[in-house]
């Protein structure tokens, strides 16, 4: 159920703000960003903030040149989702009370919940438009570009697909917005950090699909006064022959 929740908050997110900004920024944002709020429409700084579940602390902390009285408040884009917010929301830790008090933790995964990644092949780039939304590399590219690590990356952004590209880009995206390369072997550049897997070409893209886990799986561990005890749900992994990430189902 939390998980969810979760992925309904990451959805709404996606819909009211952008992964990057659109208008200029405070130089002073954190540096894990990974959603924006781009004020371009005229809403007040208060309503962004009760829109997001954002505290004035906190959106202070994202964004310094926004006071707690919410002022200034400029034609700029403001950070409204950081990589921290998402790990302390996809972890929680409750404790219950009963006769032998056993306090419970419940770790829950990110992302498109897969149990695998099917390789999806080579696809062109359009010069006009990327096949899919986002590089989550940096500027001048991933010196240690790996498949599994590009795939992760991607999972962790909530994103159901994952493209490498002239060996050492990483693209995330929700669809893919290209077509296949006619001679599919010309996604032929090692990847940066594992020379035995090819990682797209100049214009080209591998590109990798999530695919969803049916069977979910928890971990709970508690002690109670009589000693110890330990449940674990059904997990399921598997490895592609594409060099994807083992991947643990999730609730």
């Amino acid at each position: 159920m939390r998980a969810s929740v979760f992925f309904l908050l990451v959805a709404f997110h996606r819909a009211c703000g952008t992964p990057n900004p659109t208008l200029q920024w405070d130089p002073d944002t954190v540096d894990d960003c990974v959603e924006w709020y781009n004020n371009s429409q005229g809403e007040s700084c208060e309503f962004v903030r009760d829109l997001f579940d954002i505290s004035p602390e906190q959106f202070h902390d994202w964004n310094p040149s926004v006071g707690l009285d919410c002022e200034p408040w400029q034609y700029q884009s403001y950070c409204i989702v950081t990589m921290e917010k998402i790990n302390d929301t996809i972890t929680t830790t409750t404790s219950s009370s009963s006769t032998t008090s056993i306090p419970t933790s419940t770790s829950i995964n990110p992302g498109p919940t897969p149990t695998s990644w099917t390789e999806m092949g080579c696809y062109v780039e359009d010069p006009k438009l990327p096949v899919l939304e986002e590089n989550v590399s940096p500027k001048d590219g991933d010196k240690a570009l790996t498949i599994p690590k590009c795939e992760n990356s991607c999972y962790l952004k909530a994103y159901s697909f994952a493209g490498v590209q002239q060996g050492n880009q990483c693209w995330c995206g929700s669809y893919i917005g290209g077509e296949w390369a006619k001679n599919q072997t010309d996604c032929d550049t090692p990847c940066s950090g594992d020379s035995e897997a090819t990682c797209g070409g100049k214009g080209l893209l591998n590109i990798f699909k999530a695919e969803r886990n049916n069977s979910p799986a928890t971990t709970t561990t508690g002690t109670g006064a009589s000693g110890s005890t330990t449940a674990t749900g059904s997990a399921v992994s598997e490895t592609k022959s594409s060099g994807a990430v083992k991947k643990l189902a999730m609730l």
